[in-house]
């Protein structure tokens, strides 16, 4: 079932806003070493893709919903949109200067979440970047209503996704999450007082 078929429309109105600093902020290290082509990996409404686009990237968007797909297409002429799965793409090793990946790894099971992380080094080319953006434990107090907001609209998304957002903060968040699978270091920025990090690494 596809927990975004009811939400597609109101996405973007809704989280947009929130977001679009944070898919700026993902593309600088794509620019810094001249990255030509990326993919968008489970790329919901295709602003990043449609974002990259516009600056000159060659981009290609890969999500499983149907609907969210439906908007990213009207966003952007000049990018590919491919309904799959993002832990079996269906596209040949080292395709990709870059792969970006932005608030889906803590919405899924950890086995899945992992899946995604080892297609993600399939699909870039040696030497190509991967840029995460996704929850962390912030330091700061400041930050204690802004993760009360997170939890709110993590538990409005469905059972199943706060679960899995649970487990994934449990286990520490993305910091963790990347460390285990051998990419470890520091959120290169942060968003959101401090809950959102983004990670760059060299693949």
């Amino acid at each position: 079932m596809d927990e975004y078929r009811h939400v597609a429309r109101f996405y973007d109105p809704l989280v947009g806003p929130f977001l679009r600093p944070i898919h700026r902020a993902m593309l600088t290290p794509l620019h810094s070493r001249k990255s030509s082509t990326l993919i968008d990996l489970c790329c919901g409404t295709g602003t990043l893709a449609a974002m990259a686009a516009e600056a000159g990237i060659t981009a290609t968007g890969v999500d499983l919903s149907a609907p969210m797909l439906d908007v990213a297409r009207g966003k952007s002429p000049d990018v590919t949109f491919i309904h799959s799965d993002a832990t079996a793409v269906p596209l040949e090793d080292a395709s990709f200067d870059a792969c970006t990946i932005s608030f889906a790894l803590h919405e899924k099971p950890l086995p899945v979440a992992e899946a995604i992380l080892a297609e993600t080094r399939r699909l870039i080319r040696p030497g190509g970047l991967l840029v995460v953006a996704d929850y962390r434990f912030p330091q700061s107090r400041r930050s204690f209503f802004t993760g009360l907001g997170i939890r709110i609209i993590e538990r409005m998304a469905g059972r199943d996704h706060f679960t899995h957002f649970r487990t994934y903060m449990d286990n520490g968040g993305t910091q963790s999450f990347l460390a285990r699978s051998g990419l470890p270091g520091n959120p290169t920025a942060t968003h959101l007082n401090g809950w959102v990090g983004l990670f760059v690494h060299v693949i």
